[in-house]
Order: C-alpha cells, then structure tokens, then sequence
C-alpha cells in the first residue's frame, strides 16, 4: 500500500468529478519537457512536492506528524474569462479546500499560488496544497509475551 500514492489517486478523482469534462486532469508527467497541452482549454497536472516531518509523538514507537503538499500545476490556452486560468484557480481552490483525502488527518487548505510562466500562448500557475498524515512505525517484531509472575 502506497499512503502517498492513494492521496494522489484521491485528488485526481475528486478533481476529474468535478472538472473532467471542462478540463484535462492528469498526473504530472514523467517528462515535463516532452508534456504537449492537448485539450482546447486548459490542464491540471497533479503532482507530489514534499513532506516535513514532525517530532516523534511517542516515546514507546515511531510515530509523527508528516506535513504532505500537493501542488498542481496549471496550464492553459486563456489567462482571463470564464475559461482562463485566473477563474480556475477560484475553482480548484473551491473543489479542494476542506476536503480531506483518505488517510489524511486534516482536510486540504491552499498554501500558495503563483504564477510559473508564458509560453507560446500557455498560462502557467502552480496552486500547493497542504493536508497531514501520521507517519507511524511499521513493525515486523512481535511484543515479548508478559507472563503474570514477571511482576513484583
């Protein structure tokens, strides 16, 4: 099981459900040089940027609060109207903002957006999403068996 992987997975779905049919919604892509925008309005490629790690909670295990931002990357034809990149962001923030995805302890808030760049008529934004995860200690070890004359 991927924690990391199910977020995302979550994401695209929740995104795909409500955009699917005005927008492409993907995975950022393997090779973003090579990535061409085929839809005629625009693109939201989903990505995984990083995680901060908390103090560890416990003192008899591992286990700590991991930070996890989503960015999603922006890409289209228009930068203002009804189609234009400007109007999506108010969107996806809608879509995304007190949602939580399975495994999250905390529901997405926006972090940041920014505008990437322009290229050959393509808008380019980021929009970072924050939610948290408890990282918890995977333990192949079996706790030793207390038997009741162990005690004083």
């Amino acid at each position: 099981m991927s924690i990391t992987l199910d977020v995302l997975d979550a994401v695209l779905i929740r995104l795909k459900d409500a955009h699917g049919k005005a927008l492409a919604i993907e995975y950022f892509p393997e090779q973003p040089a090579s990535y061409r925008l085929n839809h005629a309005v625009g693109a939201v490629l989903i990505s995984y940027s990083k995680s901060n790690f908390n103090n560890v909670e416990a003192l008899d295990s591992t286990w700590m609060a991991r930070d996890m931002t989503i960015p999603l990357t922006l890409m289209f034809r228009q930068l203002h109207g009804k189609k234009g990149v400007i109007a999506y962001l108010d969107h996806l923030r809608e879509t995304l903002t007190g949602w939580t995805p399975p495994h999250c302890d905390t529901a997405l808030k926006p972090v940041s957006e920014i505008f990437l760049a322009q290229n050959a008529g393509i808008w380019q934004y980021a929009l970072d999403f924050n939610t948290r995860i408890n990282q918890i200690q995977v333990s192949d070890e079996t706790p030793p068996h207390l038997r009741y004359e162990d005690y004083p």
